[in-house]
């Protein structure tokens, strides 16, 4: 590898954003091992990620299974990569645009695209598309009965919510509704509409995509 300059001395002299992925995880690597450098280290862990955007999925257990990454390293990886989840969270609630899918999947990512389990997440909203509130509220297998529509829309009769989406991760990638997704979405809509509670979306979200029920006009 071609001598270059130690991405803190870059990182002081021109900003931090001028940091290469590599770079930027080399400088919380900081160190060697063996025969290899720094950078090698870090292309090593983004690889073992099959990407730096996938970073956030990496586990303990698979940081510390890179030769020269133990356990107080891997924990202080871990830790950074937590801290840029929960800020997404905090900064992309209030901008996100409810009615374009795509941005919606982007602030999602942050937080159930790289869960290990299913985790279904709902969006409630006032009358200005505001939101009023956003949270996981069931992790597992879904259906009508472990989803629990009466407590989501017990919860949006309480905060005076006008609209709701929901989402829930893939965490096989594969992005096509199964049966029950499709059931559930359609006991959800019907539920909603009850009361007057419109049901604007339900999007599944996966490491490399996103399924969208409203844009495949499947909640008419």
């Amino acid at each position: 590898m071609n001598e270059r300059i130690f991405p803190r001395e870059k990182a002081i002299k021109y900003g931090i954003s001028t940091l290469e992925n590599e770079e930027l995880l080399a400088l919380i690597i900081k160190s060697a091992y063996k025969n290899k450098n720094v950078y090698e280290l870090a292309e090593e862990v983004i690889e073992l990620a099959n990407g730096f955007h996938n970073l956030l999925s990496l586990t303990y257990e698979e940081l510390t299974s890179v030769k020269g990454i133990k356990q107080a390293k891997a924990l202080e990886i871990l830790a950074i990569l937590e801290i840029s989840k929960r800020l997404s969270k905090i900064e992309k609630i209030n901008q996100i645009e409810l009615t374009n899918p795509k941005k919606v999947v982007e602030w999602l990512r942050f937080n159930i695209s790289f869960s290990s389990e299913e985790e279904f997440f709902v969006v409630y909203m006032n009358s200005k598309g505001t939101v009023l509130k956003a949270k996981t509220m069931f992790k597992g297998s879904k259906n009508s009965t472990s989803v629990g529509i009466d407590r989501i829309l017990r919860t949006a009769i309480l905060i005076k919510a006008s609209s709701i989406l929901v989402a829930h991760n893939h965490p096989s990638d594969n992005l096509k509704p199964s049966k029950e997704d499709i059931n559930l979405t359609n006991n959800l809509k019907n539920a909603c509409a009850m009361l007057s509670i419109p049901l604007i979306d339900h999007i599944i979200v996966g490491k490399t995509g996103y399924f969208s029920f409203n844009e495949h006009n499947m909640l008419k």
